[in-house]
């Protein structure tokens, strides 16, 4: 298995838990690629998914502030 790459400052377990539930495949541990998408002037859609694995892993709209 190779080294988690973090790309935030991670100083206790807990951060290092949820950076790696967030970046990275649950069932294989690769690195998640992320997609953004404009869907208007306020949001941006964001889809991540597993290269290795070929799941999405998460789909999100976000509001623009």
């Amino acid at each position: 298995m190779k080294p988690i790459q973090y790309y935030e400052k991670i100083a206790s377990n807990k951060q290092k838990a949820y950076m790696q539930m967030q970046c990275h495949c649950a069932l294989c541990n690769t690195s998640l690629e992320l997609k953004f998408e404009n869907l208007n002037q306020d949001e941006i859609k964001e889809t991540a998914s597993c290269p290795q694995c070929e799941i999405r892993t998460r789909a999100k709209t976000h509001t623009v502030h």
